[in-house]
């Protein structure tokens, strides 16, 4: 079985390899009418990242890849599969590339350069694929945008829980969910190894789709190829009978309430600001995390945090029990202000839950957020404060 393996991956190595040459192949004849009278390899580089930035990531993360299994193999089986070549190094031995850097050639090009055609050319390059390129990059940002870039501190712990031999299929769903909301080194690692190894189909498709919404080079494999590495018996055979189990999460605020009262993911978690802001002021509330993040602070925002659950059709009596937890998991309260969120009764409510509990209540403006001035006061204007505030949602 690990020869039929072997000589599988291996294969598919071979396949993965034709098809870099090819790409690379149509990215040189691309860029070919761009070069100058005098060109060189380094050119021919640069003008090929320039209009294929995307695509060269993923042929550069490929290659990282294959050199990560090597270098297990090697560790192993005392040596390497693959000696996967660069990037860099395949392009440079492309016959095309050998041909263009021959003098003959190079002479050939001074001789029919015009700098009138050069330019004509490079606009039709530009009109076809500057277009693709801001497009792909605005999906990437999208997508980037559903998790907060930062790495908190029970990520660790979070994905520990996910590799304990006795975690369910269930309960790797909703780790994997909790997960994907953290874009950072650890977590692209982690989905790229459960892409590459977890047994669970679902779970296997559920990163293998991740890492690519993201413009992450990842490989999917067969079922049939996959293997599991334990020698437990009893493990193997789970392992095997849940290979194609399949579970799809309840999409509702009840289920997360059951989660936060019942399961580990959940329990673990802390935030250091929950932002208690108006739906209304979301462009803004959106920069402030970022900001936020770059300081490597995680943030609680509900849209963000728990969009898996909470929705605004589905606000009921969970949400507010959702909500009062997230509160107590903060280490602090940050209040957004604007007229649209004094005038909010759920930022009454959570202000007034949040002091009840004695978590510090901090404030910025939101016009100071716009202007990029994230300058944290403590809110000593107590504006907010009902003696009935359990009563203001009115669920």
């Amino acid at each position: 079985m690990e020869e039929q393996m072997s000589g599988y991956t291996k294969h598919v190595y071979e396949e993965d390899l034709q098809e870099t040459k090819k790409q690379l192949v149509k990215y040189v004849d691309d860029i070919i009418p761009l070069l100058s009278e005098e060109y060189d390899f380094d050119e021919i580089l640069k003008l090929v990242k320039k209009y294929y930035p995307f695509e060269w990531r993923m042929l550069e993360e490929k290659y990282q890849y294959y050199c990560k299994k090597d270098k297990t193999i090697e560790k192993f089986h005392g040596k390497k599969r693959y000696n996967a070549d660069s990037p860099e190094i395949i392009l440079r031995k492309l016959s095309s590339i050998n041909r263009l850097l021959m003098p003959d050639t190079i002479k050939r090009r001074q001789e029919t350069f015009s700098i009138q055609k050069q330019k004509e050319y490079k606009n039709l390059l530009d009109k076809r694929r500057l277009p693709k390129i801001e497009k792909r990059q605005e999906k990437i940002e999208k997508a980037k945008k559903r998790a907060q870039e930062m790495e908190p501190e029970f990520l660790d712990a979070l994905m520990g829980l996910y590799d304990r031999n006795n975690t369910s299929q269930k309960d790797k769903v909703y780790i994997f969910l909790e997960l994907e909301k953290y874009y950072c080194k650890k977590t692209i690692i982690f989905f790229k190894k459960v892409a590459d190894s977890e047994y669970n189909r679902q779970l296997r498709n559920m990163a293998f789709e991740h890492l690519q919404s993201l413009g992450h080079y990842t490989f999917l494999r067969k079922q049939k190829y996959m293997q599991i590495h334990t020698k437990k018996k009893k493990r193997k055979q789970r392992i095997k009978e849940t290979a194609y189990e399949v579970y799809n999460i309840k999409a509702i605020p009840q289920e997360l309430e059951y989660r936060i009262e019942n399961s580990k993911e959940q329990k673990i978690k802390t935030y250091d600001y929950f932002i208690s802001h108006s739906s209304v002021d979301y462009e803004s509330v959106q920069r402030l995390i970022t900001l936020l993040n770059k300081d490597n602070k995680n943030v609680y925002c509900d849209w963000k945090a728990d969009n898996n659950y909470l929705k605004r059709r589905l606000v009921c009596k969970a949400t507010q029990n959702v909500i009062n937890k997230r509160i107590e998991q903060s280490k602090k309260i940050l209040f957004v202000d604007s007229d649209t969120s004094r005038n909010s009764c759920w930022v009454k409510y959570e202000l007034n839950y949040a002091d009840q509990r004695g978590k510090e209540i901090l404030v910025l403006r939101k016009d100071s957020i716009d202007n990029s001035n994230i300058c944290l006061m403590a809110l000593n204007d107590k504006w907010f404060i009902d003696s009935n505030y359990e009563n203001i949602l009115q669920l």
